[in-house]
């Protein structure tokens, strides 16, 4: 009896010490939000630009929230640092004429694997409509 209880503790000991998606780890995501002008009623392209005090959303893991956001800086930037290996998502709004609401979330799925990891996604280009 004694060998099945310390078993069970060392099992739940040992499960609670795997460390999750989230915050605690050495890693960082980071890249880069470009703003596209488009006119609305022709569908033109205007100009590009960085969009600066854009938000960006995190998810951890399988998680259905967003856990995190940050915005992006002057030049379109932005980093989640300290973050565990593992799972992500981070996600940004894009204005779009045809769906509901008017914005579509762009997506990009992300593993870390390493613990000092400093992942850089390909630059994200969002859509801004004028008249």
């Amino acid at each position: 009896m004694r060998k099945v209880i310390i078993a069970m503790a060392s099992v739940l000991f040992l499960i609670s010490c795997g460390k999750q998606e989230g915050e605690g780890g050495k890693n960082t995501i980071t890249g880069v939000i470009i703003k596209e002008e488009w006119t609305k009623n022709t569908n033109q392209f205007v100009t590009e630009y960085p969009a600066s005090e854009e938000r960006i959303y995190i998810i951890y893991g399988d998680n259905a929230y967003f856990a995190n956001e940050v915005k992006t800086n002057y030049d379109g930037s932005f980093r989640f640092e300290f973050l565990y290996k593992g799972d992500y998502q981070i996600f940004v709004y894009s204005e779009c004429l045809a769906c509901p609401g008017g914005v579509e979330p762009l997506f990009v799925d992300i593993k870390l694997t390493q613990h000092k990891e400093i992942y850089v996604i390909d630059t994200l280009l969002i859509r801004k409509y004028i008249n």
